[in-house]
């Protein structure tokens, strides 16, 4: 049997389900397949910065298969319509009997992955599709009424007690070496025309799978125990920035998991929610990330642009294209937020507590649609993943799932006071407020009209006050019927 192996966000040879399946079954050699779909990642908003990513892991990738004898094969499809053909055309093309993949879960890549699936059954080659995105399957996890999870507690409780039940996580076995086949490799490109990327944004995103290992034990090694302390705080290096590996697959959540949970050796009951503060914070958010995957699965919605809560819907969010390109530019007045949409644009990754900010700001303060904000952030991240995006932008919109209550509305000054209090995150990213106190430099519109008049600094779009007061009241009138 020669299998193909159809590779899409699972970018590595380590622990890779369907890679180890599809090699360990093989008696006549294996082709790895990955098509470049332009059309598809234009329609899904990819970020350049992501696809840049990809790409260079791509080619990694291709070295570490040719050592174990598989040909990595690049096609490319200019709309998702063209995929189920080239598919089956590379398997007849090749001789392949059976295709392996790991399933994607979002609405369109599903019904792509089922009309592959389809036409490959109807010309008599089986499929062999696996569950690789997550740890536990989307949607295997469910409430005694047999309903899906829509609060993260009780879904990271059975999580766990699901985990341990099964003895733990189990990596998959490592691919097994493959006799030859007379077919080169092909050349991965280093760009996609339609997403450029500038160098200064490459540079700062090393490319493979073993990179994300490397990663890896350097965070759990020299960050992990202190990660809940220090997570919040921008202007320190306390998170494991691996996220942009995973949204490619790059690495596997299993690995993360299993690392952190390794290392925690004070974890009595559980290495999963015992122990080490840092490390089961840690795992708890790779298990939102679960959980987030797990939402797309159980209510399709979310990947339609369509609010979790329905009742949201009603909300009239303003049309102020002038607030919205503000806040793109880094240009709202307030300097928090305006050093978070910069980072973004110039290294293609915010961090997570000011993603939080920003986004609340951007939905309650300028009370603008949260699917503009949410497009923005896929545009622009390296890590731009939809699950964990829409979920983050609906928690911050009080639109979505376990979402923070409409009334509980960040101030973006105190956040800042608290989360960067020697302000050096606003002095990296907002320059010109560098000669600012530590006092004045969180709130600069609260300095004389001649100091402030001084500085290259907009004032702010919009009275945090009032504008906070706006919306609880325009969320109070949808939620009382």
């Amino acid at each position: 049997m020669r299998p193909l192996i159809w590779l899409r966000s699972d970018l590595r040879t380590d622990d890779n389900t369907a890679l180890s399946h599809a090699t360990h079954s093989a008696t006549r050699g294996a082709i790895a397949l990955f098509i470049i779909a332009p059309g598809e990642w234009k329609a899904h908003d990819y970020a350049p910065a992501r696809i840049d990513l990809m790409l260079r892991t791509l080619a990694e990738l291709s070295r570490e298969l040719e050592k174990l004898n598989i040909p990595l094969l690049i096609r490319t499809a200019p709309a998702t319509a063209e995929v189920p053909g080239l598919v089956e055309k590379i398997c007849r093309e090749h001789e392949c009997d059976v295709v392996f993949f790991n399933r994607e879960y979002e609405v369109n890549e599903s019904r792509r992955d089922a009309q592959v699936t389809e036409l490959l059954r109807s010309k008599g080659r089986p499929v062999s599709a696996w569950d690789d995105q997550s740890v536990v399957a989307p949607g295997s996890l469910r409430t005694g009424e047999g309903r899906y999870y829509t609060i993260f507690t009780p879904y990271k409780k059975t999580w766990i007690k699901h985990v341990t039940e099964m003895g733990g996580i189990t990596s998959v076995p490592a691919p097994n070496r493959q006799p030859q086949i007379a077919l080169a490799p092909d050349p991965v490109p280093t760009v996609v025309p339609g997403f450029e990327t500038p160098e200064s944004i490459s540079s700062r995103w090393p490319a493979g799978g073993p990179h994300a290992l490397k990663r890896l034990a350097t965070f759990i090694a020299q960050r992990g125990d202190d990660y809940k302390a220090r997570r919040d705080f921008p202007a320190t290096d306390g998170t494991s920035a691996l996220s942009p590996y995973l949204a490619i697959g790059a690495i596997s959540p299993r690995r993360c998991i299993t690392a952190a949970a390794t290392a925690n050796t004070r974890g009595s009951k559980s290495p999963f929610d015992s122990g080490s503060e840092g490390l089961i914070t840690w795992i708890s958010e790779v298990i939102w990330r679960e959980f987030y995957i797990h939402i797309t699965v159980g209510f399709p919605r979310v990947c339609m642009h369509r609010a979790f809560q329905p009742a949201t819907e009603s909300v009239q969010w303003h049309n102020q294209p002038r607030h919205f390109e503000a806040w793109c530019q880094g240009r709202t007045g307030v300097p928090i937020v305006d050093a978070g949409m910069r980072q973004l644009l110039t290294t293609g990754w915010m961090h997570n507590r000011v993603r939080m900010i920003t986004a609340m700001y951007f939905s309650k303060n300028l009370f603008l649609n949260w699917r503009d904000g949410e497009r923005f952030f896929m545009k622009n991240l390296v890590d731009g993943f939809l699950a964990s995006n829409n979920g983050g932008w609906q928690w911050s919109a009080s639109t979505g799932t376990d979402a923070a209550p409409y009334f509980r509305i960040f101030n973006p000054v105190s956040q800042s006071e608290r989360f960067d209090p020697s302000s050096d995150y606003i002095r990296t990213y907002v320059p010109e407020l560098r000669s600012l106190s530590s006092d004045a430099i969180h709130a600069p519109w609260t300095l004389p009209p001649l100091a402030l008049a001084r500085l290259d600094y907009p004032a702010p779009l919009v009275d945090l006050s009032s504008s906070r007061q706006a919306a609880i009241e325009a969320f109070r009138v949808i939620k009382q019927g």
